[in-house]
C-alpha cells in the first residue's frame, strides 16, 4: 500500500502523503511528538517551478496562524508562506540555504521547512484539511484548470 495518494492529470503528477494535513494554500503539516513540521506541498512546488530562493524564520520566532512566515522564489513566483499554526519554531531546515531545490526533489522528506511547537494545536488542527480532502479539491482544482485550457 503506497504512502501517497497519486494520481497523473494531463502530464501533471499529483501526489498527496497519507497521513499529514494540509493547509488551503498548499502547505502540509507532520504532527511529531509536541511540534508540527511544516513543508510545501508537491502541488505547490509543482506549479512555483525551480526553486530559487527562500526566506524562513529564525528559531524561537513566533508565528501566527494565517500570518505570513517566510516565502518560496521560483523563475515563475514569489510565494508568501502563511503559518498553519500559531507557535514558536523550534527548528529551521539549514540545508535549504544552500539547496533549495531539496522542496523540488524531495517535498515530503529532505525538502521541508520548519517544525513549530504549537501554541494550541487543537484549536488550529481544526481548520487543517486531511490528506484525503486535500487530495479532492487538488483533484478538482486540476479538472477546473484542464477544463478552461481545453475551451481556448
Amino acid at each position: 500500500m503506497s504512502e501517497y495518494l497519486r494520481t497523473v492529470f494531463d502530464k501533471f503528477e499529483l501526489l498527496v502523503r497519507k497521513g499529514f494535513y494540509y493547509t488551503e494554500d498548499d502547505l502540509w503539516v507532520n504532527i511529531e511528538n509536541d511540534g508540527v513540521r511544516v513543508g510545501v506541498s508537491d502541488y505547490l512546488q509543482r506549479t512555483s517551478g525551480d526553486l530559487a530562493f527562500m526566506e524562513l524564520p529564525n528559531p524561537s520566532s513566533i508565528v501566527e496562524k494565517g500570518k505570513e512566515f517566510g516565502t518560496i522564489e521560483s523563475a515563475k513566483a514569489t510565494v508568501e508562506l502563511l503559518s498553519p499554526v500559531s507557535g514558536k519554531i523550534a527548528e529551521t531546515n539549514d540545508k535549504l540555504a544552500g539547496k533549495p531545490e531539496l522542496v523540488n526533489s524531495d517535498p515530503y522528506g529532505e525538502g521541508w521547512l520548519v517544525v513549530i511547537i504549537p501554541r494550541n494545536l487543537e484549536d488550529d488542527r481544526r481548520s487543517l484539511l486531511s490528506a484525503e480532502d486535500y487530495y479532492k479539491r487538488m483533484l478538482e482544482k486540476l479538472q477546473s484548470e484542464h477544463g478552461k485550457l481545453e475551451s481556448r
